[in-house]
């Protein structure tokens, strides 16, 4: 999937929240397909194992570590420790973050304040503290580097029943802004990338749905014009690209991977027509004309 045009040529990058089986060990693979050193990052034991297992089929030379990524004490620990086994550390890619299911709350639940305040450290001070880490060390050596957060489309829309993240994730698309302003003159790009619904196996971590019922898919039909929800691969292939030389003039932007689900009108139903278009004969003879196109 790589492609000969990408060689991260075993630069290495650094993976914070590389577990789980979902976005982040499908980064961790997809950058090791593409050459690079992977330092996979996981606080859990489950995390590591499961990054361990995705990269040993890409040689020995990748490192999975574990750091408390809210401690600045740890993180420099970590770094230096990785810097010494892998070489100067050109990048790295946050994806912690995320809600728990005690997170959801209405804003007018008086539980809603506690959520926010835990879901908004949650989702920022951890790449933060990563991220200006990163900085530090590329800044010292020197040779320029990429960083990615891994946003949501929840921060360029809404989030109802879960304002925290919403709000988090459009604070980390600005903090990425502001990262790639006061970082550029080290040679260092940092992008976001936005997901909209993304299939994740997330073992051993919490998840929202049952599984894809027909209804489940319908509904994803008419909201998602691509027609279906998003995979890990999908996101780290996106990654992939802002994380390599052919991205090497774009920084500050945030790239949203949600099959094209923002792109639709507000006003639109399942056959992308606006929902005022009532009259059956002209419904038919569009939707009929597009069908035949």
């Amino acid at each position: 999937m790589a492609g000969k045009l990408i060689d991260l040529n075993r630069r290495a990058y650094l993976v914070a929240g590389a577990g789980g089986g979902g976005i982040g060990t499908a980064i961790c693979t997809m950058l090791a397909e593409a050459g690079a050193t992977v330092i996979a990052v996981d606080k859990t034991e489950l995390g590591r194992e499961i990054a361990a297992k995705a990269l040993a089929a890409f040689g020995d030379h990748h490192l999975v570590l574990d750091a408390e990524l809210t401690d600045v004490a740890a993180v420099d620990k970590m770094l230096a420790q990785a810097s010494a086994r892998g070489g100067p550390i050109r990048g790295g890619v946050n994806v912690v973050g995320g809600m728990l299911p005690h997170h959801w709350t209405a804003l007018t639940d008086p539980l809603a304040p506690e959520a926010f305040d835990d879901v908004m450290r949650f989702n920022l001070r951890p790449t933060l503290i990563a991220s200006t880490a990163l900085a530090r060390a590329i800044a010292a050596h020197g040779l320029g580097g990429s960083i990615v957060n891994i946003a949501s489309a929840a921060g360029l829309v809404s989030m109802a029943y879960g304002a925290g993240y919403g709000a988090a994730k459009a604070a980390l698309i600005n903090l990425t802004r502001t990262m790639a302003v006061e970082w550029g003159r080290y040679r260092l790009r940092v992008n976001a990338v936005a997901p909209g619904t993304i299939r994740t196996q997330k073992i051993g971590r919490a998840r929202f749905d049952s599984g894809e019922t027909d209804e489940m898919l319908q509904r994803t039909r008419d909201v998602i014009p691509l027609g279906r929800r998003g995979a890990a691969e999908d996101v780290a292939g996106g990654v992939l690209y802002l994380l390599s030389d052919l991205s090497e003039y774009v920084s500050g932007q945030t790239i949203a991977i949600d099959g094209g689900a923002l792109a639709r009108a507000p006003y639109t139903d399942g056959d992308n027509l606006p929902v005022f278009v009532a009259d059956p004969a002209l419904r038919s003879r569009l939707i009929r004309s597009d069908e035949t196109s």
